[in-house]
Parts: structure tokens; sequence; C-alpha cells
């Protein structure tokens, strides 16, 4: 059982002026079962589209994702119950998720009941069974959103998203929204479950410490294309592309990385339009490589060492 990304372009139409945003540009990837892929990279480069794609809910405009050798397909609705019930996501800020006229068991209990996978008189058990599995009081239940913190708001969209008993959880920036006190709690609570379900977990942030705390390979994201992919100890103790090196630069706390002389410059200039994508390599215009030729070939992704890919001709 594997999740595989193959060559996905995803482009959105802004009809009242025309023009195209180039979303994801061939992206491919590959997750095996009980891995955690970390994505990274800055605002807008494609992660959360990526993301609502792997769990149906956007269609690429070309290429195909295909989860257990099933073709996800939003247009085949029985196809796509059974993806939805193996493949879950959790958004970033809980708070949005939750209905607030709505207590925190019926709504548990509302989406054990879509997924059809407990008999109705088992459903508040089941429900207690899903708060203590995240580690919250199961005299929490009687309680609206607004009545919890931050944290435990999150624990109870983890706990909506297990009621479906998936395999895959996709985690779209799931503790930026917390306070810094609480986030190691939920990065610990998601470590277990994946141990203890034998989750396999897409772990999406833009903050690479967090990303090396969970992940087992991790892609680097920039405009719609993987830059450089590998695992957490390669990507981050001996980046390659410039991109990735920025991203670590960048970061306030170099004492992750294993060799400080290996860091480029931080990232300068402003992220290219995706309306208009440069032509070459997208971040030429951004790269203290770049040479003339960057401007007119697109590097493709190669690799480099034992699955260590990069997308850089420079390097």
């Amino acid at each position: 059982m594997s999740l595989n990304i193959i060559n996905v372009e995803k482009r959105y139409l802004n009809r009242a002026s025309g023009t195209t945003i180039n979303a994801l540009n061939g992206v491919s990837i590959k997750v095996e079962v009980g891995q955690t892929l970390g994505i990274v990279g800055e605002s807008g480069c494609g992660k959360s589209t990526l993301a609502r794609a792997v769990v149906g809910l956007e269609v690429p405009s070309a290429g195909s994702i295909t989860w257990d050798g099933a073709v996800i397909d939003n247009k085949a609705k029985d196809r796509l119950k059974s993806h939805h019930s193996q493949v879950q996501l959790v958004f970033q800020d809980p708070y949005s998720s939750l209905n607030p006229r709505q207590q925190i068991e019926n709504s548990i209990a509302e989406a054990i009941e879509v997924h059809g996978l407990v008999a109705k008189d088992k459903i508040t058990d089941r429900v207690t069974e899903l708060l203590v599995m995240v580690g919250l009081d199961p005299d929490l239940r009687n309680r609206y959103p607004h009545q919890l913190s931050g944290g435990q708001r999150q624990r109870v969209c983890i706990a909506r998203a297990l009621s479906a008993e998936p395999k895959l959880l996709v985690l779209d920036e799931p503790v930026s929204a917390l306070d810094v006190s609480v986030r190691a709690e939920v990065m610990n609570l998601l470590i277990d479950l994946r141990k203890n379900l034998g989750l396999t977990y897409i772990f999406i942030s833009h903050d690479l410490a967090m990303i090396r705390y969970i992940s087992d390979v991790i892609a680097v994201m920039y405009l719609g294309k993987i830059v450089e992919f590998g695992t957490w100890e390669e990507i981050i103790e001996n980046p390659v592309h410039p991109y990735t090196k920025a991203l670590i630069a960048a970061m306030p706390d170099h004492s992750i990385i294993g060799d400080p002389t290996m860091l480029a410059r931080t990232l300068e200039g402003e992220v290219p339009d995706p309306v208009n994508l440069p032509s070459g390599c997208s971040f030429h215009s951004r790269c203290v490589l770049a040479v003339p030729s960057c401007s007119i070939t697109a590097p493709t992704l190669r690799d480099i060492s034992n699955g260590h890919l990069v997308a850089c001709s420079e390097v």
C-alpha cells in the first residue's frame, strides 16, 4: 500500500481577468506505508493545494494520484467515499474546522455516523475512546469549541479524523495556529498515534524544525514543483539545492544544522507570480548560483545519491 503522485498539475482560471494560476507544476512523489512525508516551502508554493488533491478535494488538471492502487477521482462518488474513509485531512485552524454551535460529542459522533463504521448504540462509547486516544478528558464532550483551548480543539479535530479509521492522515500546518507551549504536545501525540495505529502521514509546514521532528522523508517545494527530496538527514544536514539551503539559513535556530558552513545566504527578492511563471528554472531570479542557461532550461529531478533527488543543473 502506498500513495503515488504522478506528474500532477493544478491550474486555476481567474474568469474575471482571464489569467491562469499555476498552483502545481508536474509534482511526482511516492509515500510508502508507515512513512511520514514532510512537505516544506514558502507560502503559495502549492503545499495546501497538493494536500487537497490527495484527499480528493481538488481535481488535478493533469496527472494522477493513487492510493493503494486506486485512482483518486472525485467524480466517482462510491470510490471517493471509500477513499475519504482511508485518507483524512486535518486543517490548520481547528476553530474554523468545528461547528461553534455543536458540542464536542456531537461533532465527533456526526463524523462517526458519516463513515458508518460503528453501530448507533456504540457511538457514545466510540466518542469516549477517541477522546482518550487523543489525550482529552471525556468530560469535555459536552463543551463547545469556544470553551476549549487551541490545543484541545486541534486534538478534537484529530479525533474526528481518526473516527474514519484512516490509513493516511494529511496534516496541513496542524500546529502553526497553536501557542508554542502546546505545539510539542500535539507533535508528540501525532508521533504516538502513528506508531500505535500504523498510520502514514503527509505533514505540511513552513517550519523546518517541525518537519525535521516528525518526518522520515522531506520534499522541498517551490512554485508548484519539488526541487529537492530525500531523508531528513539529507535535507537538513546535507542540503544541495540553493533554495533548500536558503530556507535553512533563514531559520532563527541553526542548531539543527549538521554543518553551518554549508548554509547559503538567506532568500532575497519575491516569489515570482504563479500567473506568469519564469522560463527555465523557476528559482533562477533568486538563486545565488544562477547562470544564463538557468533562465532557459528547466531542470528535472535527478538522483544524486541513493534516492536523494535534486532539480538543479548547477550542483
